[in-house]
């Protein structure tokens, strides 16, 4: 089974993800995916060097992941671009790692799982809310990045109405940890019902 987390930048979906994990789900990171296929010397670092030039890169020849967002983030052509070199990378890594263990329940973390129809994909999709004020304070203090990069970041995602509408559960991510893990707690126990009926 294949469930799709996402909510808008810094709503916590890592956090709502480690406890699934947590209760025994495979979780799945796309972050983590894109950088390894943005590795040096990768196919997927190579392609975006040719797209933005040799700006985007570290002394030590690694993506300067700030620099390209700071290019990337101010046009929508030029994030179009970049996710045409990075999802399809991403896409066939996520496959692999679910035919390795189909059983398993996977839970796939991803910004833009509707912006980028991944959510095609997945049997069930769930999206993690946060309040706006919190969403900008958890990532100016977890990515050190300022509130107009947030806001940049933000501007290429669906909107959060939107994220909702789309998902096949919610859960808010505003109040305590243990609220969070209540309802975490009710969604994994629903989904193995539906495994088990499968």
């Amino acid at each position: 089974m294949k469930i799709g987390v996402t909510g808008i930048f810094a709503s916590g979906k890592g956090t709502v993800c480690a406890m699934f994990e947590e209760l025994g789900a495979a979780v799945i990171d796309t972050d983590e995916i894109a950088r390894q296929v943005q590795q040096p010397g990768s196919e997927g670092l190579n392609r975006i060097i040719r797209e933005f030039g040799e700006g985007i890169l570290n002394k030590d020849s690694s993506l300067n992941r700030r620099a390209l967002a700071a290019i990337v983030f101010k046009d929508a052509l030029k994030v179009e671009r970049l996710n045409k070199i990075i999802h399809p990378l991403i896409f066939k890594k996520i496959e692999s790692a679910v035919n390795e263990n189909p059983d398993n329940i996977h839970f796939i973390n991803t910004p833009l799982l509707f912006e980028t129809e991944f959510h095609k994909f997945m049997d069930y999709n769930i999206t993690v809310t946060a309040d706006p004020d919190q969403v900008i304070s958890r990532g100016i203090r977890r990515d050190g990045i300022t509130e107009n990069e947030i806001k940049e970041r933000l501007n290429h995602q669906f909107s959060l109405n939107e994220k909702i509408k789309l998902a096949d559960y919610v859960i808010d991510n505003s109040g305590s940890t243990e609220n969070t893990k209540r309802q975490v707690l009710a969604i994994w126990k629903t989904l193995q019902q539906k495994k088990i009926k499968k």
